[in-house]
């Protein structure tokens, strides 16, 4: 199709008619001040396939031109006309493209113009007859006469076609106005919805934090009840205990119970209590126990405790001068037992020490004998009865337990390594947990919780340290039943084996200058670890490493806490840490396990590095075909080891899925360099001087490798 039809729409030379209606069509959707350039090309288009088709029409059905006019490119670019002018259909022609291939055309702007020289008509041989188109412009009077259809065309109604046109604009507008409103209505009806759907939110919130406060309420009102109800049992408890006369022990339990320490602060409480020692006769005994449970030794802890305070203050004040007359006779005691040895001559052939030891031991027994009546005295008269002196005496006077301790001098004079110490009595229980650790492993510990107040107020109730630095060397321990060695019970629990030996390994990786020793411990505190500890070992020269952890274990097997170890204690020879996790060397428990160095070496030099370098051509992307980055991955094999460029490398084959070599593997850890050579580069003659540098390979954030690749000779 060319122009001008295809710019009417037309598939070619067509009608005058045909021209008419397809222009009018065209004119419907082409407006002249909405896009005039387009009217432009739109009506000399018209033009010129009118004027075509009417002289197609003159000539009756003569033959017509083999091509019909057209641009070589594009259509021309009509010239601008005023849209009255293009109404009254006159005016100036656009211009015609000038004669192309060989082929005349007509110059339709001297057509259009009326004037200047007519075009040359053909000469007689050529069969083909010219028009006078300056006497058809003009009207001249040999004009040839119009059909009734063509003046039928001329009166063609460009009004109504734009009328028409502008009716079917203005029936879009109206549609596209009616959409917007709808899209307005619809905008409006979705706001309402918003606010229907907030609101309801509002609404919800509100029940729901109105639910909350009722809930609060309740709670409030049962913590109350539950107050109210622990108050009344403490009391009524209270009047039982006075009532039975119970002895001191009971009191004491039921100071320390829960139910009494979790409501001491309790102010309905503290009134019932004060009102509970004002109306009873309570024995001192039993008032000092109150004083303490309360902890009035340090004073009061808030100014609502001030009057049972001072309720109970004579009895603490009484309690003290009991003590420092306790404290005058033990120091009488002592001065007594350091005499005994001069006055009484024979003691001293046992030795000075010897009978300072027997003479103070006969005292110490006197002043236990003399406490454990006071206390059962004191019981008495808690419960009510009456106790006399000569009671008393005559309880004191048990000589049976000297002859004891003496069988107990004896036996620390066959056990010099036991601690004096743990022959005293105490009560804390991290003192009990320090001389059954100090018993068991010959380890000097001391707890961190009794060392200051600091520690104390800083939940270190649980944490240990050995030797005398509490910065250095922490562990954790604890009190765990009644001790039973006979039958596995310890009486205390700790984790004092594991850290002695994460020390132990933390020293000799430092000496080793290795990677320190990962215990796993990641989030936990110094103080504390998993059990499990892994020794990092290098792909090349690990050999003495090895061996040296051997003769620092077997060091370490003398010892009493290294057996203690048992199932709790992992020990991890492995690689470093890779993308895919580690490669182990081998995983023992040294409390159950002996291990075996020889053993590790032969595993270190056999399979360890090879594996070690497999993984590392894995995740570095060399195992298949890394030039073409195309087919299937390969095998790796151990192949041993073989020399490369001077070095002692890592032999590795590549096998392809059908078990042929593919690539062969150099790995030389120490430089981290990285050979590979096809399956048949050396039956096909290559050597050595032909693998060179190819390129640098990035390993995560664990360092680069060097690739070497050979140049292959063409055969």
């Amino acid at each position: 199709m060319s122009w001008p039809w295809s710019q009417l729409g037309l598939p070619g030379p067509s009608g005058l008619s045909e021209v008419r209606h397809a222009y009018a069509e065209k004119l419907k959707t082409t407006h002249p001040e909405e896009d005039p350039e387009g009217f432009q090309r739109l009506h000399s288009a018209y033009q010129l396939a009118s004027r075509m088709a009417r002289q197609q029409k003159r000539e009756g059905g003569a033959p017509q031109p083999e091509r019909p006019p057209q641009p070589t490119s594009k259509p021309p670019r009509p010239q601008e006309i005023s849209f009255d002018e293009l109404l009254q259909d006159g005016g100036e022609a656009p211009h015609r493209p000038r004669e192309e291939d060989g082929e005349q055309d007509f110059d339709f702007d001297e057509l259009l113009q009326g004037g200047g020289e007519a075009p040359r008509r053909p000469r007689e041989g050529d069969g083909e007859q010219d028009f006078d188109f300056d006497e058809l412009l003009q009207g001249g009077e040999e004009a040839p006469s119009r059909s009734r259809e063509e003046e039928e065309g001329q009166d063609w109604d460009y009004e109504r076609l734009f009328a028409e046109g502008e009716a079917e604009r203005a029936e879009a507008r109206r549609r596209r106005g009616e959409e917007r409103r709808r899209a307005q209505a619809q905008a409006r009806a979705w706001a309402r919805e918003r606010q229907k759907a907030n609101e309801w939110t509002r609404k919800r919130e509100y029940w729901q934090q109105r639910s909350t406060y009722d809930r609060e309420s309740r709670e409030r009102f049962s913590q109350e009840e539950v107050r109210w109800q622990s108050t009344e049992t403490i009391l009524h408890t209270l009047e039982m205990l006075y009532n039975a006369r119970a002895p001191l022990e009971e009191w004491k339990k039921f100071f320390a119970s829960p139910l009494f320490q979790q409501n001491k602060n309790n102010l309905d409480l503290i009134f019932g209590m004060e009102d509970f020692v004002s109306t009873k006769q309570m024995p001192q005994e039993i008032k000092l126990a109150l004083f303490l449970a309360y902890g009035f030794d340090k004073g009061p802890s808030q100014p609502e405790l001030r009057p049972l305070y001072q309720m109970l203050l004579p009895a603490w004040r009484e309690s003290q001068k009991g003590k420092v007359h306790e404290r005058n006779i033990v120091i009488l005691g002592v001065i007594l037992g350091l005499a005994a040895p001069f006055v009484l001559v024979p003691l001293l052939d046992m030795g000075l020490i010897s009978a300072l030891c027997v003479s103070l031991g006969i005292v110490w027994i006197a002043w236990v004998i003399r406490k454990v009546v006071k206390t059962g005295s004191m019981e008495k008269r808690a419960r009510g009865g009456k106790v006399s002196k000569k009671e008393e005496l005559r309880t004191m006077l048990g000589f049976g337990l000297a002859v004891a301790m003496l069988l107990v001098l004896g036996w620390l004079r066959s056990n010099p390594g036991r601690d004096w110490r743990d022959l005293l009595p105490t009560k804390d229980p991290r003192e009990l947990t320090c001389r059954y650790i100090r018993q068991d492993f010959g380890v000097e510990v001391h707890s961190l919780y009794n060392l200051d107040e600091l520690y104390a107020n800083n939940n270190y109730g649980n944490v240990f340290y050995v030797g005398n630095d509490p910065d250095s060397r922490r562990f954790l321990a604890g009190p765990d039943g009644e001790r039973d060695k006979k039958n596995g019970k310890p009486g205390y629990s700790t984790n004092l084996p594991e850290m002695l030996l994460l020390w132990e390994l933390r020293k000799f990786a430092q000496a080793h200058k290795m990677t320190p020793v990962d215990a796993l411990d990641q989030g936990l505190e110094r103080w504390e670890t998993t059990g499990t500890f892994l020794i990092t070992l290098p792909l090349s020269g690990g050999e003495e490493i090895i061996r040296d952890l051997g003769e620092l274990l077997d060091e370490l097997h003398e010892e009493k806490w290294y057996k203690s170890l048992a199932q709790r204690c992992t020990l991890v020879l492995c690689s470093q840490e890779m993308e895919e996790g580690r490669v182990v060397l081998i995983r023992t428990q040294p409390g159950l396990t002996v291990y075996s160095a020889e053993q590790c070496l032969g595993i270190y030099e056999e399979s360890f590095v090879h594996k070690c370098c497999a993984q590392i051509i894995k995740e570095l992307g060399l195992d298949w075909d890394f030039l073409r980055e195309e087919g299937e991955h390969y095998t790796l094999t151990n192949e041993g080891r073989a020399k490369i460029k001077g070095h002692e490398c890592v032999k590795l084959f590549g096998l392809n899925e059908d078990g042929a070599v593919a690539m062969e593997y150099y790995i030389y850890p120490k430089e981290r360099n990285i050979y590979c050579v096809p399956g048949n580069f050396w039956e096909t003659g290559n050597g050595e001087e032909q693998i060179s540098f190819y390129r640098l390979l990035y390993w995560g954030d664990r360092g680069t490798f060097n690739l070497f690749y050979p140049w292959i000779k063409s055969n």
